[in-house]
């Protein structure tokens, strides 16, 4: 205590004298009353512990990387026409950072252009300008190889009504063959047709042209029974089986198609050509039945319709038909008139755009939608198919399609109780890749040659 009892006197002496114990009627306390006050006023010894000091660490502030002394950006001298590329695709060396690769590079015309590419140098924005040209180097397409090429007995014979083509750029083409047709007698006759775009690529096919009284069916190989095709694909994948219909289906019976082990059923909602909109006439009694017994449910919209403000027009008809109805599945945009796509008067690009205003209408209104197309049309005529939702149609047991796809339409023989005649039998496969893997393990053949080029219906 003693050491504790001369701190506070010393202490005690410091704040009198601060406080002018020197002046009248001050007085000075005892030892005593200090000692008792040491006592019952004490503090601890120890002393309250204090963090630490943060080390301070000083960190250079983040700079621009340094300027080249010379700056390079290698470009394409040639690109092909109507090829969708951006910036990125263009350049295809650079020692600067470029502003906006995704910027899109005119290619959809044949000639000379000039492009400029903003960059930055240092903290500098600069640009340079760089000449390319747009050329067309890819031959023109036979939309059909002149598959079901048929003409009447005695009519006169035009082979552009027979067989469907068209060009990634051109809309006029010029069409020649090699042989004969008789059209006074019945037969098969074979034929070598040319085709010759603009630029002076060509193409060559083999066809078979049939003239006869009738005209013979479009079904493509055997029947196929439902609970086979279901137990086959549907139990395999561990997903649904189900039909698509319209009006030439006629009255189903959706409680017999139920108790057939049918899970949904995708209905042509209508379809327009040339601006003409008719809703198909079984629509509202096929989605109400369908929804009743239970099933999911899906549309599709067949369009032949050749202008961008008529497609977008068509989907607002459709959301405005559905009113807010939820479906089971994107709706499908189907454009299959590949036999007369020479008249419409549009290139294979142009289609594409046609495909992309749908979708992009669709959205607008707030549902999603699918592309339906045949294996064959996917790999040449859509333009990166793996970027949308793909129904897949390829008449065959086993698809050896490589693509994504969400539902495969197997074939249009099918038969299944409650549809009187051949129904559309499809498969909604969720994992495309376990799919693909089976197909490279299965020994299944097609239907028949060119059933890649599948349609739901002629109309």
């Amino acid at each position: 205590m003693i050491k504790l009892k001369n701190t506070v006197i010393v202490s005690c002496c410091l704040m009198l004298l601060l406080s002018g114990c020197g002046n009248a009627g001050n007085t000075v306390t005892s030892e005593e009353e200090l000692t008792e006050f040491s006592e019952t006023e004490a503090v601890p010894e120890t002393i309250p512990e204090t963090e630490p000091e943060t080390e301070f660490i000083w960190t250079e502030p983040p700079t621009d990387p340094p300027a080249p002394e010379t700056v390079f950006i290698n470009c394409q001298s040639v690109v092909e026409v109507n090829s969708n590329m951006t910036v990125a695709d263009f350049v295809t060396s650079a020692n600067v950072t470029l502003k906006d690769e995704t910027a899109p590079v005119d290619t959809g015309r044949i000639g000379t252009f000039e492009i400029t590419i903003p960059y930055l140098y240092g903290q500098e924005t600069r640009e340079e300008t760089f000449t390319y040209q747009v050329k067309d180097t890819t031959p023109p397409l036979i939309l059909n190889d002149g598959q079901n090429a048929y003409i009447k007995t005695g009519e006169v014979f035009d082979l552009r009504e027979l067989i469907g083509y068209g060009d990634n750029y051109d809309t006029n083409l010029t069409l020649t063959y090699d042989g004969d047709v008789d059209t006074a007698v019945p037969g098969n006759y074979m034929l070598s047709a040319h085709l010759t775009d603009s630029s002076g690529n060509q193409s060559t096919c083999r066809l078979e042209v049939t003239v006869a009284d009738e005209k013979p069916s479009s079904y493509s190989g055997e029947s196929v029974n439902f609970a086979d095709f279901k137990k086959q694909y549907a139990s395999k994948y561990n997903s649904f089986a189900g039909v698509d219909v319209s009006s030439w289906q006629g009255y189903i019976d959706y409680d017999a198609l139920k108790r057939a082990g049918c899970e949904f059923v995708i209905m042509r909602i209508g379809k327009s050509t040339e601006g003409n909109l008719v809703e198909d006439s079984y629509f509202e009694y096929n989605f109400n039945s369908a929804r009743e017994a239970g099933m999911k449910v899906g549309v599709y919209f067949y369009s032949a319709d050749n202008d961008e403000s008529q497609i977008r027009a068509d989907a607002d008809w459709i959301a405005q038909r559905l009113n807010g109805e939820k479906l089971d599945f994107p709706i499908a945009f189907d454009w299959e008139d590949f036999t007369e796509f020479q008249h419409y008067g549009i290139n294979l690009h142009d289609l594409n755009l046609l495909w992309n205003a749908f979708n992009d209408q669709m959205q607008k209104n707030g549902y999603e939608s699918m592309l339906y197309a045949s294996k064959f049309y996917l790999q040449n005529v859509w333009e990166n198919p793996d970027s949308n939702t793909v129904w897949l149609a390829h008449y065959t047991e086993q698809t050896d399609y490589d693509g994504n796809y969400f539902i495969w339409q197997r074939c249009n023989t099918g038969y299944v109780d409650g549809i009187d005649g051949y129904a559309d039998f499809d498969v909604f496969i969720e994992n495309t890749e376990s799919e693909t893997s089976a197909s490279e393990e299965s020994t299944g053949l097609p239907l028949t040659d060119g059933s890649e080029n599948a349609i739901i219906e002629e109309n």
